[in-house]
């Protein structure tokens, strides 16, 4: 797969950070790839805020919002630094924004369980909303992992799913084909969770497949 063009909106400077920064985690100096990468986060702050303003798309309050530009940016600053694997700032921008995406979920989840606690009141009244939460969010993790998984092609594909547990491979075959989750769930007799959980399942099997087969 091709690499991400980068945006329009990308500066020189913001490049050049970003290759300093290469520079500098090829060459072994930590200090200064951090400094670097710092200097990047610092200039695409407000890139950071308007991503969690249009990812949350009114799920979040200001405060909200707010908590989850913070949960970005360490997560940016402290995991995102050593994570990243890509060379241009379209594919710094993208990593941004599935992190942000991320962000974004696990502030609501906090939120509602806060509002519970503050409510004094049960799990059960705002089930609803916590399932669909977590369910987004295994939609998200879903995504992340097919999308380095599909990256590999049709021949990894057909010579790994093979290799998969009778329903992880059923979910993923079915998957393969576009077939939407409420049908794979007709098909296979199996409840909604249970599609999630096998082809969250069967993505990681394949992951570690892939590391095994390119070894």
């Amino acid at each position: 797969m091709a690499a991400p063009r980068d945006p329009p909106q990308v500066s020189r400077h913001d490049d050049e950070q970003l290759r300093r920064f290469l520079a500098a985690r090829r060459a072994g100096d930590e200090a200064a790839a951090q400094r670097w990468w710092e200097a990047l986060l610092s200039d695409n702050f407000d890139r950071v805020r308007a991503m969690v303003v249009l990812e949350s798309r009114g799920r979040l309050s200001h405060d909200e919002q707010d908590e989850a530009v913070q949960r970005a940016l360490v997560r940016i600053a402290v995991k995102m630094i050593h994570s990243f694997r890509g060379t241009t700032m379209g594919e710094w921008v993208l990593a941004t924004r599935r992190l942000v995406t991320f962000a974004c979920i696990d502030t609501q989840r906090h939120a509602v369980v806060r509002s519970r606690h503050e409510r004094g009141i049960g799990e059960g009244d705002d089930a609803e909303v916590f399932a669909a939460i977590e369910e987004r969010r295994h939609e998200q993790e879903a995504l992340e992992a097919e999308a380095g998984v599909l990256d590999d092609g049709r021949a990894y594909l057909d010579w790994a799913v093979p290799q998969l547990s009778p329903t992880r491979r059923a979910v993923i075959e079915l998957d393969r084909q576009d077939v939407d989750v409420e049908e794979i769930q007709r098909r296979l007799g199996v409840s909604r969770d249970v599609v999630y959980a096998s082809r969250s399942r069967a993505l990681k099997d394949l992951v570690k497949l892939r590391e095994h087969h390119t070894s």
